[in-house]
């Protein structure tokens, strides 16, 4: 990377070194003197690190010691995540009780000396290497200063704006009515068929942005019977730019088609009608490969059109059949008027500011991203120094168009843990779909996300402030929230971030590709566009260079048996993989047992992959890992040993299985986010999960009752139940002759959506969370009739959001604010029965 991040993997270290977990491995294995010398050396380099950093970037040999010193650090986290690693397995023996001679005879004394010895030699070379690089520092007059290692909270940037609040379409209403005018033309005899309208202009313009309000536009809408849209981005792949269109067209992903029944799919869709088709971010400039895609296009309506957004003339030339609309810079009365929306709170400008904004945007040479970016860098910031390091900042002088050094200067100016989490981030391809519970896996899978100072607030909650962060610096755009971002969110990043994250992560990530097949020995990230060009020319040429690999996202589908062969036998090749991500679209019906090998795994996501039946019978030997996602259709059953994975704190788990078996998932202690999607069954052993403090069940059409075991949850916060049309809540209480044992809950947030068999709500789950409810949301549940007794005793509760349920609706807007004495918020009633659509409070 361009920063080393030497200090943040120190304390990291420090820090595992230091806990009660370091304490149990030095124990275990008698490591004491070689982990206790290994914590004095790490803290003897950490007081000079801090000053180091700050000087890496006017003296290359810091910045080089720095690089030096990260290898050697990574390995150390190697060393003690194998130690941590075999101390899980000797738990897991522990607490199942095993009685098997083999696994007993590993955990005898005898057999554990070998492992002591291995470690302790590891260990010491590790101490030497850094005795080595810690006798170099005094070459640089480093100042020292007291780390303390401790991670401490950050504090949050309010983020009340979206990327969306400032696209950049401040000054283009003139743009926006000309495409307009081009797009409701009438087709007459003689236009071109399909017309073709080429959007050109540099990169940061807002070309997407001003594309998308066109096509929302309501006389745009009025005029086509069908809209699609799909990014098309760096690699023009005929099959997938289909799938995309398609799926925007019905929804359908059609993984399983290939490629003669994709285009009749498509011809299908297109077949008689006026459509308007979006093709956002064209790069590839292989005429043949749009000549392949244009007859199928054909088959729409005369009067059909396309929008194509891209950089390059070229692009506009191959594809276009009219005269491209070359988007301009935007204006600098435009420019200024962006940047103190995006700048200054809403009717707060100050005088003394606006000069410096003015400045600041003359650097910005027009470019709207680059306005927007610095923008809300300087949001809420009054202090006129800091305007002016933005305004004076080195990096205007570096070669670009105002929109690079704009980026690199907002990327500076982020906090060191923001920086890491956004430069891992460039090992997903681009225009990836971020999904924000997702991303924090992963990012907690490499160790980027730290404890606060608040004991009591957990990984996952630090991981979603680091988005929420993100997005407020207009790091991440498209922000798409599902139920108001309570559930979970989508986001992407532009492509120009994109770039910024390559440029600077480029000595420790790789992208596979036809192009590009090479991976050096600083490679630890891999991206594999190609999967047909890494399995038969990258593993092949470079044998030795995946030892250290810590991630790899299959960017393409892994398709063909002689890749899942070669899939197989390269994963035993990735001792130290973290994270493990798969696209949609491979064809694994069985995935390879060897995975189990990967004792270091923390995150694996199997991706949409409809064709995989069952999860590797190994898969419970991966103790370590923390997030499973399986949300492919496929899935028939899972593993009878998934209860020895005692470290999983997330799973996502889509599958056909009948019922849940008891002794299963319902063993996972560790556990805090549990997403089941289209199980006619859930496991009754809820009770076991002592950890879970998200449940979020969606989509089983066939489940009539819930587990009443979910009362014992006393750890939940968030209980979401949604799209299930058999099922009925009040399964979840006791019966009424059965005494009633008062519950003591921790819910925060109650969402009940689209039930319409449920008749009544659960009362005990709602009286026994009194105290800590805030939020609850009612909708599409047409037969609820009223709202419990217990609702008035609610002390907690800020927001009651109830829409779609017309019976209960009508009751509850009969009540008047003084019936709601403890709701903050007087509750939002979609009314219902009113054509006007309208919510009433």
């Amino acid at each position: 990377m361009a920063e080393a991040f030497a200090a943040e993997i120190a304390k990291s270290l420090i820090g595992k070194l230091g806990s009660f977990a370091g304490q149990e491995f030095r124990l275990a294995w008698g490591l004491e003197d070689e982990l206790a010398r290994l914590e004095e050396i790490l803290k003897a380099i950490n007081v000079v690190l801090s000053d180091a950093e700050k000087q890496q970037s006017k003296n290359d040999r810091i910045r080089l010691w720095l690089h030096m010193l990260r290898e050697v650090l990574y390995d150390a986290e190697d060393v003690l995540d194998e130690i941590e690693c075999e101390t899980l397995r000797r738990e897991v023996v522990k607490t199942t009780g095993s009685t098997s001679r083999k696994v007993q005879h590993f955990f005898t004394s005898s057999n554990m000396i070998p492992f002591r010895l291995k470690m302790g030699h590891k260990i010491k070379k590790i101490i030497e290497r850094l005795a080595e690089i810690s006798s170099l520092k005094s070459e640089f007059n480093l100042s020292e200063q007291a780390i303390d290692c401790r991670h401490v909270s950050h504090e949050e940037t309010e983020m009340n704006r979206s990327f969306e609040s400032f696209s950049g379409l401040i000054g283009r209403d003139k743009d926006t009515e000309r495409i307009i005018n081009l797009l409701i033309t009438p087709f007459k005899v003689g236009d071109a068929h399909p017309y073709v309208l080429p959007i050109v202009g540099m990169g940061g313009l807002g070309k997407t942005s001003l594309a998308k309000s066109v096509c929302d536009a309501e006389n745009v809408k009025s005029h086509f019977e069908l809209t699609m849209e799909a990014c098309v981005s760096d690699d023009f792949s005929l099959k997938q730019v289909i799938q995309k269109i398609i799926k925007s067209a019905t929804g359908e992903r059609c993984a399983d088609l290939d490629g003669g029944e994709l285009n009749k799919k498509l011809e299908e869709i297109l077949n008689g009608k006026k459509y308007l088709l979006l093709l956002d971010d064209v790069w590839n400039e292989d005429a043949q490969k749009w000549l392949l895609l244009k007859p199928l296009l054909s088959k729409g309506a005369d009067g059909s059109k396309i929008i194509v957004t891209t950089r390059s003339q070229r692009v506009a030339e191959i594809m276009g059949t009219v005269t491209a609309y070359n988007l301009s810079l935007l204006g600098q009365e435009d420019c200024l008027s962006l940047f103190y929306k995006c700048a200054f709170k809403e009717g707060q400008m100050h005088p003394n500011l606006v000069g410096i904004g003015k400045e600041i945007v003359a650097k910005c040479k027009q470019v709207p991203l680059a306005v927007i970016n610095l923008g809300t860098q300087l949001y809420g910031k009054t202090d006129e120094k800091e305007w002016e390091s933005v305004r004076d900042s080195e990096k205007w002088e570096e070669e670009g168009d105002g929109i690079l050094p704009a980026l690199k200067i907002s990327y500076q100016r982020l906090p060191t843990h923001l920086k890491r989490c956004f430069l891992y981030c460039s090992v997903f391809p681009k225009d990836y779909l971020f999904v924000d519970l997702y991303l924090v896996q992963f990012w907690m899978a490499h160790g980027l996300i730290h404890q606060s100072s608040n004991p009591n607030e957990k990984l996952e909650e630090v991981g979603l402030r680091y988005v929420r962060e993100l997005i407020s610096r207009c790091f991440f755009q498209d922000y798409d929230p599902i139920l108001d971002g309570i559930v979970m969110a989508f986001f992407k990043m532009h492509d120009l971030m994109h770039d910024l994250a390559s440029s600077l992560a480029q000595n420790e990530f790789s992208i596979i590709s036809s192009q590009n097949h090479q991976i050096s020995k600083t490679t630890r990230h891999l991206s594999v566009l190609d999967s047909d060009s890494f399995f038969h020319r990258t593993l092949p040429t470079f044998p030795n260079n995946f030892h250290q690999v810590r991630s790899i996202v299959f960017a393409d589908s892994i398709v063909g048996p002689t890749c899942k062969t070669d899939f197989e036998k390269c994963l035993l090749e990735f001792k130290h993989l973290r994270s493990l991500e798969l696209m949609d679209d491979s064809e694994f019906e069985t995935f390879p047992e060897s995975i189990g090998a990967l004792k270091h795994l923390r995150y694996l996501y199997f991706g949409n992959n409809t064709k995989i039946k069952r999860l590797p019978k190994s898969i419970f030997k991966l103790q370590n890992l923390q997030a499973l996602a399986v949300t492919g259709e496929g899935l028939e059953e899972l593993p009878k040993d998934v209860r020895h994975m005692i470290s999983l704190r997330f799973l996502f788990l889509l599958t056909q299985q009948k019922r849940l078996p008891e002794g299963g998932i319902g063993c996972l202690e560790c556990l805090q986010t549990l997403l089941i999607v289209q199980c006619e069954n859930l496991c009754e052993d809820m009770q076991g999960l002592k950890s879970l403090r998200k449940l979020f069940i969606s989509s089983c059409g066939s489940l009539i009752s819930l587990p009443r075991s979910i009362k014992c949850l006393t750890t939940l916060e968030e209980f979401c139940i949604i799209h299930c049309g058999k099922v009925d809540l009040m399964t979840i209480e006791e019966e009424k002759e059965e005494k009633i044992q008062p519950l003591s809950l921790s819910l925060r947030i109650v969402i009940f959506e689209y039930l319409p068999t449920t008749l009544a709500l659960p009362e005990q789950l709602l009286q026994g969370s009194a105290e800590s409810l805030q939020t609850f949301m009612i909708k599409y549940c047409p037969n609820i009739v009223e709202m419990p007794d217990c609702i008035g005793n609610l002390n907690k509760l800020q927001n009651l959001e109830i829409s779609d349920c017309p019976s209960l609706s009508k009751r509850c807007r009969r009540r008047t604010g003084e019936d709601w004495p403890k709701i903050k918020h007087i509750p939002k009633i979609k009314n219902d029965d009113d054509d006007s659509g309208e919510e009433t409070s």
